[in-house]
């Protein structure tokens, strides 16, 4: 491949790069289709390397920007998705928090009322025990006096 035609392979990968891209191609023009009044850039050899150089550099560079702006849109997608997945089970967990505070407060009134119901039979059995014993001291002292009664009537 001669250098003219190398060049001008360079300038096609330059186009087609920068149709990937949405660009217009750049056109070359050979010194004998050149008219009087055509509006032309001409670089020399020097400056044509230079700029092909940069064009490839910055179509490159372009490519590498889209693909890290693809992988963070990616990313962001699966962190969204993370995020939603969490507030999800944080949501259950709460409503599940929620029912357990709710069991445990009924199971609090529960007990209370075993409670308030264990007190009153206590003290109900303390006031029948109380009753029973002013009827054992009744029926002693009755049983007593029927005794002193008893010897009276036996000694008499």
């Amino acid at each position: 491949m001669t250098e003219k035609q190398r060049k001008e392979a360079e300038w096609e990968n330059i186009n087609v790069l920068l149709m990937m891209h949405g660009l217009k191609p750049l056109s070359l023009v050979k010194r004998t289709d050149m008219k009087e009044n055509v509006d032309l850039i001409i670089f020399d050899k020097q400056l044509s390397q230079t700029m092909r150089e940069n064009l490839k550099t910055m179509m490159e560079e372009t490519s590498r920007q889209q693909n890290m702006i693809q992988e963070l849109i990616e990313t962001n997608k699966q962190l969204k998705n993370e995020l939603q997945q969490q507030q999800s089970r944080a949501a259950d967990q709460e409503q599940r928090a929620n029912d357990l505070e709710q069991i445990m407060e009924s199971v609090k009134s529960k007990i209370g009322e075993m409670e308030d119901e264990s007190v009153n039979r206590v003290c109900q059995q303390q006031n029948k025990i109380k009753e029973l014993q002013k009827e054992h001291k009744a029926l002693q002292s009755s049983k007593d006096q029927c005794r002193v009664h008893h010897v009276k009537c036996w000694t008499g």
